[in-house]
């Protein structure tokens, strides 16, 4: 049986007004398991790589333990510029419920976001030096992984501009005016010196660990994530009833 998707949303760079020419559309996709799924505890996944257009698709279950790690990658399909929604009266509600509690989900686990973060720095931080198979050919160029090396300044950049909203705006924390958005591109396109951004990371990394123990102290809100499980919850079997009939 083919999946009903619920909902799908564009994520990356194109959320974050950094696309460049050369930049794909990435796409998250959530899709309503099957009672099959949930007899043999299966948790579908998928990845389609097209030309242009990259879509993930995940089992709608899988939010609540997305959200709730703080995964930005995935959190930020809630402030998606380019969102379809199943338009199905009873599907469209519960997600539209979610959407409704969107600022509540970014903020709930904010000691879990900042060490997700941290996890995501090092992450694009050790390509720095030898880039990986998509960007080995800017180490040769530009002597170091200058796209890497944006990424991995835009997640410290973003634990500052989040904490300076007061946790409240998600969106303005992910995505970058236009003076912000040439400051980035600058950077991706390798025009700063290996040297030059080893000293401008060091100096937003300094920032970056002085706001650890804020992070680190704001409560987590169990409330949110109940409600969160309770809307996927029925929402699941709602679909498995109208399956079944």
């Amino acid at each position: 049986m083919e999946r009903v998707v619920a909902l799908k949303a564009l994520v990356g760079s194109a959320n974050y007004n950094l696309t460049t020419a050369e930049s794909d559309k990435d796409y998250k996709v959530f899709v309503l398991p099957t009672f099959s799924d949930l007899y043999y505890s299966k948790v579908y996944t998928a990845s389609i790589v097209g030309e242009t257009i990259d879509q993930d698709y995940h089992d709608i279950r899988k939010l609540v333990s997305l959200f709730w790690k703080s995964n930005v990658n995935f959190v930020e399909v809630l402030f998606s510029s380019d969102v379809t929604i199943n338009k199905n009266s009873w599907i469209k509600k519960s997600i539209d419920q979610i959407f409704d509690m969107k600022n509540e989900i970014a903020a709930m686990n904010i000691p879990y976001l900042y060490k997700a973060c941290k996890g995501m720095y090092y992450s694009k931080t050790k390509y720095l030096e030898k880039g990986n198979e998509g960007t080995c050919h800017l180490v040769e160029q530009f002597g170091y992984d200058s796209k890497s090396a944006m990424h991995a300044y835009r997640i410290m950049d973003f634990i500052e501009r989040f904490e300076q909203s007061g946790f409240k705006n998600f969106k303005s924390a992910i995505k970058y005016d236009d003076a912000g958005r040439e400051f980035m591109i600058h950077m991706k396109n390798g025009q700063l010196t290996k040297a030059e951004y080893i000293k401008l990371a060091e100096k937003k990394m300094s920032t970056f660990e002085k706001l650890e123990k804020v992070y680190l102290q704001q409560p987590v809100n169990e409330d949110s994530k109940e409600k969160l499980e309770n809307i996927i919850y029925l929402l699941v079997t709602e679909s498995v009833i109208k399956e079944l009939n």
